[in-house]
């Protein structure tokens, strides 16, 4: 569901340099700073998968880059794991998590003891409103599980370690200073490639809000590993991926949830222009709203239904792995991706569409464990 990359889905990406317009970010207002280090893993299970939510319009986007940023984050370069972790309560009522110490006005503070670095890392911040319970458990686990699913399936190769800067917001103004572009006040999320960091619009329920955020996620992982990627495989990766639920040692993605919305967004014929000039729309071009947001939600759902079909079969994940891999070859420029599909899906790009096109008219009661 921004620069932040495109994309209204759970994650709002805003183009700051990656998406076709870019919009510079302002930088954050101050707020205090949540640091949650990765639990062990052996020490922590991983929670119970859950009914998916509805994915909750507005969506959320990426915002792209301003010229002559990193086309990576390499947020793993950002320093050494903190090795004590400062819990207190501030005067709202917000409590707060930092490897820094907190101001001497505060109540309740702890220190707690970490032993481990961990590969990915969360520092959340709360910055009008307090955080989704069980935040750190469920943030850590949804991140190593979907870069698990990069690595394993898709040939991603996850860097060292990850550090994911997560802001929440109530306030739909605040929220649109924060990530660049008050236009965009109203998305539900939103990850800046320029301030290498999350921000989420707090939903009605926390589910709404994991959500948003594994969408976000998704979008922060891309930058981390992956490079600039064509705007409708960055948010078809970050709709599939913002499904995905942990179960057990593994996870899960239920393909056809919201089957209804996706049949109603199916393209006519046999998909092959549609698929096209879905693919032809990268940054602005693709968060368009057109004659109306329904053109918009279908350009996700069409997304996401794309990277659900590549995704089903050894031979679709074979030619989107191709895909990633040339993308990471050349990071800060978008590849072409309709010449690779053609290239690498069994049939080209006109067997790609009737898969895609038949995908959507009817959606598969499927659930896709990993």
């Amino acid at each position: 569901m921004t620069s932040l990359r495109c994309g209204w889905a759970i994650a709002v990406m805003l183009g700051l340099a990656g998406c076709e317009g870019r919009v510079e970010p302002a930088p954050p207002a101050p707020a205090p700073t949540v640091t949650v280090p990765q639990p062990v893993v052996a020490e922590s299970p991983p929670p119970v998968a859950q009914p998916l939510p509805p994915v909750p319009p507005p969506r959320a986007i990426e915002v792209p880059p301003p010229p002559g940023a990193a086309c990576l984050a390499n947020t793993a370069a950002a320093g050494p794991r903190a090795r004590a972790m400062h819990r207190w309560v501030d005067a709202a009522g917000i409590t707060h998590y930092s490897d820094q110490p907190p101001p001497p006005s505060v109540r309740d503070h702890r220190v707690i003891d970490v032993r481990d670095s961990a590969p990915i890392e969360v520092r959340a911040t709360g910055y009008d409103s307090n955080l989704p319970d069980e935040l750190q458990r469920r943030a850590v686990a949804d991140a190593l599980g979907v870069q698990r699913v990069l690595r394993d399936s898709l040939g991603v190769p996850p860097p060292s370690g990850i550090v994911l800067r997560v802001v929440f917001v109530s306030d739909a103004a605040a929220y649109g200073r924060l990530i660049g572009n008050p236009a965009l006040a109203g998305s539900a999320g939103a990850y800046s490639t320029a301030q290498r960091t999350i921000f989420v619009r707090r939903q009605a329920q926390d589910e709404a809000d994991f959500a948003v955020l594994r969408h976000e996620i998704t979008h922060a992982l891309a930058h981390e590993s992956i490079g600039s990627l064509p705007t409708p495989i960055n948010e078809g990766l970050a709709e599939y991926f913002g499904r995905y639920r942990v179960a057990g040692l593994g996870g899960q993605v239920d393909v056809g949830a919201g089957g209804a919305a996706i049949a109603a967004a199916a393209p006519g014929g046999d998909g092959a222009e549609a698929l096209v000039d879905l693919l032809a729309r990268d940054g602005d071009d693709f968060y368009a709203s057109g004659a109306g947001d329904s053109a918009r939600e279908a350009r996700y759902l069409r997304a996401y239904a794309l990277v659900a079909v590549l995704m089903r079969d050894a031979a679709g994940r074979k030619a989107l792995s191709g895909l990633l891999a040339r993308q990471r070859e050349d990071a800060c420029r978008p590849v072409e991706a309709e010449r690779i599909l053609d290239a690498r899906y069994p049939g080209g790009l006109s067997a790609l569409a009737r898969d895609w096109a038949g995908f959507m008219r009817a959606p598969p009661m499927d659930v896709r464990a990993y």
